[in-house]
């Protein structure tokens, strides 16, 4: 009888011992696998932590032109268009734009300095209009613009453009200016819209981009508000007169 309950406690000391392990391991095991998983998602958070310190901006310019004109009085006058896009990963932000205007042996006629795009923030694989005209005091010809340059400085952001609608847009020759871009602009975001700038991008049938208007509207829109749009500056070269048949136009609203 003694013999038995000694057997029997070694027994039951026994399982309880194995019984402990099997507790502690499958405890540890249960550890491990939260440990593993709380790794790998660090891991996943500090790639993409890399991946977006990685992602940047590249802004380059995809279209343009340029040319220069005599007016009645003999001022000669420089015109510069051009289409850029960001090819980069992240929104664009657009600071300052030269445009310099030159002559032969590279020699600058003139400069046109704080152009405005529009938009000023460019997401990735968007595309921001670029126009302006400068006069140029040192020429006394037209001719003697043979080429343009510009320098765009940009950085990249994590903001992103206040974008607007437009609609009934028609672009028709004017009586005074190549071309004329009217249209409807409309607000769909919740915040007002106080500083409001377009451009409209002209392109020939076959997509060709022949030049830009750009302008802005005096009134502010709120919600759902719409107000129209006339769009005519700068006065572009001559020969694109005639040529355009379609006209994209990007609207936003203008903040610090």
């Amino acid at each position: 009888m003694n013999k038995f309950a000694k057997v029997l406690g070694i027994s039951v000391l026994s399982a309880s011992v194995l019984a402990a392990c099997g507790s502690e391991d499958a405890t540890m095991s249960s550890d491990d696998n939260n440990g593993t998983e709380q790794q790998e998602d660090q891991k996943g958070q500090e790639e993409e932590e890399v991946e977006e310190e990685q992602a940047e901006a590249a802004v380059e310019v995809q279209s343009e032109t340029f040319g220069a004109r005599k007016d009645s009085i003999d001022n000669v006058y420089g015109s510069y268009s051009a289409v850029i896009t960001n090819t980069g990963d992240k929104p664009a932000m657009i600071g300052d734009v030269q445009v310099n205007f030159e002559g032969e042996g590279d020699t600058i006629i003139g400069t046109a300095a704080m152009v405005s795009a529009v938009p000023d923030v460019i997401m990735p694989g968007e595309v921001a209009y670029l126009g302006v005209s400068k006069g140029l005091e040192s020429a006394t010809s037209a001719d003697e613009v043979t080429d343009v340059s510009v320098n765009i400085d940009f950085d990249s952001t994590n903001e992103e453009p206040m974008m607007l609608e437009t609609t009934s847009v028609e672009v028709k020759e004017g009586s005074h200016y190549p071309y004329v871009v009217t249209g409807t602009v409309m607000n769909p975001n919740k915040e007002k819209a106080d500083d409001i700038r377009l451009a409209a991008g002209l392109y020939d049938e076959n997509g060709e981009f022949l030049g830009t208007l750009n302008g802005s509207i005096q009134v502010s829109l709120n919600q759902d508000g719409k107000a129209g749009f006339e769009l005519n500056y700068p006065e572009l070269p001559e020969d694109v007169a005639g040529k355009a048949s379609e006209v994209k136009v990007k609207a936003y609203n203008w903040s610090f």
